[in-house]
């Protein structure tokens, strides 16, 4: 799945309008961000529910992917987590593999409550869901 992640990243940190709202390119992490990470970022997260399909060698495998944009200013959080789910949904990207990639978004933007990170200083998260479906041709 490292060619998904490659995909995903590229897109994410190459988008001029998301650093528009960010106010720089957006940083992205495949674990949790350190604590002094600079605000806002984004950290992209592959679900353990694959489901692979196989037909005549050929196979489909779908898998949910979670990004948590996490923000120091909701506003930006939400705004940055639409952009972001804006930019993936439906969107079909050539892997570094060449199979096909189609994400589609799952479910709405979530925002949840405040954090607050080692300086307790306050952090907001929005969540965009979505399925990518990769194929890879026999």
């Amino acid at each position: 799945m490292q060619a998904l992640l490659q995909a995903l990243i590229s897109k994410i940190t190459g988008d001029a309008p998301l650093a528009a709202i960010f106010g720089t390119a957006a940083t992205v992490y495949l674990t949790e961000a350190p604590p002094s990470a600079a605000m806002p970022l984004v950290v992209l997260r592959l679900g353990a529910g694959r489901v692979s399909h196989d037909f005549s060698g050929d196979r489909i495998t779908i898998v949910p992917v979670q990004l948590q944009i996490i923000a120091a200013d909701i506003n930006i959080a939400l705004t940055g987590a639409e952009r972001v789910g804006d930019l993936l949904d439906q969107a079909t990207l050539n892997l570094s593999t060449g199979s096909l990639l189609i994400c589609t978004r799952t479910a709405d933007i979530q925002a949840a409550m405040p954090g607050f990170n080692s300086l307790l200083y306050a952090l907001y998260t929005a969540n965009v869901h979505l399925e990518c479906q990769v194929f890879n041709a026999a």
